[in-house]
């Protein structure tokens, strides 16, 4: 079984509704960061330019990489700028620490 890691860079105020969206799709999992940053929107009236986001991770199979991906741009969407990116990247092991093995589709 192969999986990907999704990254998504989202607004604060749609985080619950991800949260509620992922569920529906059997998301086994994520981490949730507070970051700071800016790209094609940058905040002029800030003294560093940083806007605060919020850094989703995902593992998730392959065969669901896509359902993650559209979930996060459906819930996330929004026409004004700094609206946040989605990144999918591979993942060439998954290994859990406490048992030293490679994981199975069902413990990730």
């Amino acid at each position: 079984m192969r999986f990907k890691y999704v990254v998504a860079i989202i607004r604060a105020d749609v985080l619950d509704a991800l949260e509620t969206k992922l569920g529906t799709l059997h998301v086994r999992g994520i981490t949730v960061t507070k970051v700071m940053g800016f790209g094609e929107y940058t905040d002029f009236f800030s003294k560093s330019h940083l806007t605060e986001h919020i850094k989703v991770e995902i593992f998730v199979e392959e065969s669901k990489v896509e359902a993650t991906a559209n979930a996060i741009m459906d819930v996330a969407h929004s026409d004004v700028p700094g609206a946040g990116i989605v990144a999918i990247l591979p993942v060439d092991k998954f290994l859990h620490i406490r048992t030293r093995s490679e994981a199975l589709p069902d413990q990730v």
